[in-house]
């Protein structure tokens, strides 16, 4: 009998030791990580992940794409060097999240496109994303949400140089409610729009919206109306920018009961030398607030008292265009 518990505690003790010798808490170079073991592919980790389960991606360049189906609650997290580059799954994107409450942070992509121009780096067809320290460039779609997102957050978030054919844009948001927090989105191309939101509310404050050399269209385009507020932000429109509106409020026509747009506390610049109109309202929408912004340029509204204005951006001592001021989001500048 003792013989055969010790050989019991000794086969545990075995197991254990394998356990402890092949499981990982963080991935190396070019690996991924699915609850301490390694596989292949991003597609293998999206088959492999438990719900509530954890996803870690080493540093490296990875051409590959996946789906997450059905599998809730998983967070995927990446590392500094973790870049995806110019693959989609199905023809939508290289992150196709089609599961609720999921959280990605410090990942790359880049050079995502697909035949219809409307891929994406993420793809959202669940209810509810945090995106976290995310660098999504040269794509079609930054990020394509569906119109049952539910919550969606961004923060300290980089979209730069997305956009194409008018219809994919640096993110294109269905419905839902989103935030955007301390994020750039810049460089916006082929006439899309910076942030394309119907939500029912859009939150964005403390972050830089630039066309810069791009030539996008407006930088916040709000659909549909719903709740806007639109605070503490560096807004520019670029030179090379097609659409003369820096914003538009409800022009596709209402889909909410409730309907209020807040502009306020922005640094916004006009770079387009035939100059610019603020803002572009839908019929029936009310008239937004728009108070204590600092404009720069030339850019028409019929703007409240509680504004302050500047002719160029040399009069304010701010760098010429296209280069960006020294402003920091979310920081009194």
């Amino acid at each position: 009998m003792k013989r055969f518990f010790a050989a019991a505690f000794f086969s545990l003790l075995s197991a254990t030791m394998t356990i402890n010798v092949f499981a990982q808490d963080e991935p190396g170079n070019g690996q991924i990580l699915v609850d301490g073991s390694i596989v292949s592919t991003l597609q293998q980790a999206f088959d492999k992940v438990s719900l509530g389960g954890v996803i870690k991606i080493g540093p490296g360049t990875y051409k590959m794409a996946g789906t997450l189906k059905g599998k809730h609650r998983v967070a995927i997290y990446g590392s500094l060097g973790t870049i995806f580059d110019g693959v989609a799954a199905g023809g939508k994107a290289t992150f196709v999240l089609a599961s609720d409450d999921i959280t990605m942070e410090d990942i790359t992509c880049r050079n995502v496109s697909v035949k219809d121009q409307n891929g994406a780096c993420v793809r959202f067809e669940g209810t509810n994303l945090t995106l976290r320290r995310v660098h999504f460039e040269n794509s079609e779609n930054g990020l394509l949400a569906n119109a049952k997102s539910g919550n969606i957050l961004i923060e300290d978030s980089v979209f730069d140089g997305n956009g194409a054919g008018g219809r994919a844009h640096g993110m294109y948001i269905n419905g839902g409610q989103i935030t955007v927090r301390r994020c750039k989105i810049i460089n916006t191309k082929n006439e899309g729009h910076g942030i394309k939101s119907r939500a029912k509310q859009t939150i964005i404050e403390d972050s830089i919206i630039a066309s810069l050399d791009g030539n996008d269209s407006r930088l916040i385009d709000i659909s549909n109306g719903g709740v806007a507020v639109i605070r503490r932000n560096l807004l520019v429109e670029g030179a090379k920018t097609v659409n003369w509106q820096l914003l538009s409020f409800g022009v596709e026509g209402a889909r909410y009961d409730t309907n209020m747009m807040k502009v306020e506390d922005n640094v916004i610049i006009g770079d387009r030398e035939g100059g610019s109109e603020l803002l572009l309202v839908g019929d029936g929408m009310p008239t937004p607030v728009v108070r204590r912004n600092v404009v720069v340029g030339r850019i028409k509204y019929d703007w409240p008292t509680d504004n302050f204005f500047y002719a160029n951006r040399k009069e304010t001592g701010l760098p010429p265009a296209p280069e960006l001021p020294d402003w920091d989001p979310g920081k009194d500048n």
